[in-house]
């Protein structure tokens, strides 16, 4: 395997973030010749995958129509692709059949596709058709690199959980709002604009019913993805929000509410057309939110919840491990202090310090005055 073209297949399976789900995001290439003669990448779920785009683009250039299959274009073709093809029949025919129909003699594989309709068959199907199948390293730093790029589907797949970032604007001191609880502006436009796009990429993004009620947030989708139904989730246990509030603009939103609720707010609701969902209140209820969620192909989920919902999140992640996946925090250079001041993470907290959650992959940057800082707490 020539790492140069996987990287180049790798390259190209980013252009596919936030915009794929619940597929993975994949890139491919062709090469003939020590040449790249095509590549591809999986651009939307329902639509044609990264390999069968590739062969698509060779035929076309040949002058071929794409429902013939010329082995003579893949002679000494070595196709690189940055998941195991699929084999099984979903939205689109089987990847790994069209490889076979080719004719390639040879696949070069980034990783192994957890999902279980796939782990291992594809490659299993390509090898009883004579192809040989090298996968890249385990462990390697490529390797690593083509799994970032789909850690919420890589969770989603092995666990049945979703992907949860924790988003938050603060001070310098933690807090996310005054004890008066302003909070507009903590953190720079520059900061804002770089979280929206963020929030964009995700499948849904979740806040608390303090949230809604304080900022009346749009939660909306921006940049290359403003057209994306990006999906809201609010926690309104009492379903005590007025419903003229931005987030319930459109159907595509979720509420989750608990025996607080009474009828009345229950059929105003249901009247308004909302999706409304009956949990608990406990952080067992929030668990089985997450797996809700995910059973509705919600991979990725964006949490700008409020210090409550974070930590009720917090404290149910140190109980449980694999829940909470990566923080992103934009901290400006500010300081609010007051014990009456929201801090970002509400809840119990830990007793002990060997109880914290502990941070890979810190990265800090600086927007303006402010500073990022993303940590991955798990990594698939």
């Amino acid at each position: 395997m020539q790492e140069v073209f996987m990287k180049r297949a790798l390259l190209l399976a980013r252009k596919g973030i936030g915009f794929t789900s619940p597929n993975p995001c994949v890139g491919a290439v062709i090469v003939k010749g020590g040449e790249i003669i095509a590549e591809a990448y999986h651009k939307k779920a329902g639509q044609d995958h990264a390999e069968v785009l590739a062969i698509r683009e060779v035929m076309k250039k040949s002058g071929i129509k794409t429902v013939d299959l010329e082995p003579a274009l893949f002679h000494n073709a070595i196709l690189y692709v940055t998941l195991e093809p699929c084999s099984h029949n979903g939205k689109t025919p089987p990847c790994a059949k069209a490889i076979v129909a080719a004719g390639f003699k040879k696949v070069c594989i980034g990783m192994k596709d957890p999902f279980k309709k796939v782990n291992g068959k594809g490659i299993k199907y390509l090898k009883e058709h004579g192809v040989e199948v090298e996968l890249c390293r385990s462990g390697s730093a490529l390797a690593d690199e083509i799994r970032s790029i789909n850690q919420p589907f890589i969770k989603w797949a092995q666990s049945g959980l979703p992907y949860l970032t924790m988003k938050a604007g603060m001070s310098l001191d933690g807090k996310i709002a005054t004890c008066s609880g302003e909070s507009k502006w903590i953190s720079s436009e520059l900061s804002r604009k770089h979280a929206r796009l963020e929030r964009s990429k995700c499948d849904a993004v979740l806040v608390g019913a303090g949230t809604v009620r304080a900022d009346d947030p749009e939660l909306a989708a921006h940049g290359v993805y403003k057209n994306k139904d990006l999906i809201r989730i609010v926690l309104d246990a009492k379903l005590g929000l007025p419903l003229s509030k931005r987030v319930f603009r459109d159907d595509n939103v979720i509420v989750f509410y608990t025996h607080e609720a009474n009828s009345k707010a229950i059929s105003e609701f249901q009247k308004a057309g909302i999706d409304i969902r009956k949990t608990t209140s406990d952080l067992a209820g929030l668990k089985k939110i997450f797996k809700f969620l995910a059973k509705r192909d919600f991979q990725n989920i964006y949490i700008e919840g409020g210090s409550d919902v974070h930590g009720k999140i917090f404290d149910l992640s140190t109980r449980s491990n694999g829940l909470l996946d990566r923080v992103l925090f934009y901290i400006a250079p500010k300081l609010i202090g007051g014990s009456k001041s929201l801090s970002v993470i509400g809840g119990n907290g830990v007793d002990k310090i060997s109880k914290a959650l502990n941070f890979k992959n810190v990265n800090f940057e600086t927007l303006g005055d402010d500073i990022k800082l993303e940590g991955e707490i798990n990594i698939y």
